[in-house]
């Protein structure tokens, strides 16, 4: 089964940021953690980030901004 399309787009940013892996499971458990901590995308109700918000919390989680 292909990954879904919201992984697609964490594994574009990934890339584009060129991240390790062990940063591409920090990366997305630091998503997690903001989606719970009520800081979530605008993509759909249940949090999940455009792929702009997605390019704004990979600056985030690697101390860019």
């Amino acid at each position: 089964m292909p990954p879904k399309r919201d992984i697609k787009q964490i594994n574009a940013v990934v890339n584009e940021f060129d991240m390790t892996e062990p940063d591409r499971r920090a990366f997305g458990k630091f998503l997690e953690a903001e989606k719970a901590a009520g800081y979530g995308g605008t993509k759909n109700e249940r949090g999940d980030f455009t792929y702009e918000e997605l390019r704004q919390k990979a600056r985030e989680f690697l101390g860019y901004e």
